[in-house]
């Protein structure tokens, strides 16, 4: 069978600078956006020559699309427990998602970072905001939708537009969290807007 690692992943000395380069190429995107940060600040943070990244990542595209993959597969881990719920547990979970995001500054600086310089259609980072706001708001409605079949939440409620409402506060608390140096609290924020949500959903 043909090994289709990608390269310097096969030992442990390459897969550790790959692992430094992905993290230096994190901290520089968040900070100074996609365009900002060069290859080779990438390298000298990473502690490695051009040539060394160039190994791992033939361009600065294959990195950045590099960083995602590992930034979402992080965040899958963090969403486990939330897409183990369904209805109504789902949502009461979603009160702690902003506390979530706390907990990691430079992901959640990298997203918002990412998402703004890439709004324009055409591109595959884009595609892939797209497809994960598509996502995000299709888990939020579809347990809107069954909160309101068990009798939990009103049955005349709107998923899609209540599960848009949820992510634009999330997206605004995480904008405002970063602008503010942490002085706007997500955490704090989301938990008032999701059980505020709950109560005016309520069925009577």
């Amino acid at each position: 069978m043909t090994d289709v690692s990608p390269p310097g992943t096969r030992q442990p000395r390459g897969r550790a600078r790959r692992a430094a380069v992905l993290e230096a190429a994190r901290r520089l995107f968040s900070s100074q956006g996609f365009k900002g940060a060069s290859l080779a600040a990438i390298a000298q943070e990473a502690g490695l020559t051009d040539a060394g990244l160039l190994y791992h990542f033939p361009t600065k595209n294959d990195l950045l699309l590099a960083v995602i993959a590992e930034g979402d597969r992080e965040q899958d881990e963090t969403l486990a427990q939330v897409r183990d719920a369904r209805g109504l547990p789902l949502l009461l979970r979603m009160a702690e998602f902003g506390a979530d995001l706390e907990a990691d500054p430079v992901l959640t600086a990298l997203d918002v970072t990412l998402s703004a310089e890439h709004l324009q259609t055409g591109s595959e980072i884009n595609a892939y905001f797209v497809r994960r706001y598509d996502n995000f708001r299709a888990m939020l409605a579809e347990a809107l939708r069954e909160a309101a079949q068990a009798g939990d939440l009103r049955p005349d409620l709107d998923p899609e537009v209540e599960a848009a409402n949820m992510t634009a506060v999330l997206d605004g608390l995480r904008l405002q969290w970063l602008l503010s140096g942490g002085g706007v609290s997500m955490a704090q924020g989301m938990r008032v807007y999701v059980h505020g949500a709950i109560e005016r959903l309520s069925a009577p």
